[in-house]
């Protein structure tokens, strides 16, 4: 039986979409067992939105975030 931190160190090894499924699956394993052992005190979440792209931030693409954000301090030290 693998312990705790040999199944993390594996887990650092996968790429990151991978992780995120091991996640989703994860949860999915942790739900079905709260179920299975609280039948009357659980509720299914709703299914959360899958679109992940407007949460990677508001800058767009073409714009260096460093730059930016030297800028915007600029502005803040102009009297």
């Amino acid at each position: 039986m693998s312990t705790y931190n040999e199944i993390l160190n594996q887990i650092e090894h996968l790429k990151p979409d991978e992780q995120l499924r091991l996640i989703q699956d994860l949860a999915i394993l942790v739900r079905h067992r709260v179920a299975a052992n609280f039948p009357n005190n659980f509720q299914e979440p709703s299914v959360p939105d899958r679109n992940l792209d407007r949460w990677f931030g508001f800058l767009p693409k073409q714009i260096d975030a460093l730059a930016f954000q030297l800028q915007v301090r600029q502005e803040w030290d102009r009297p």
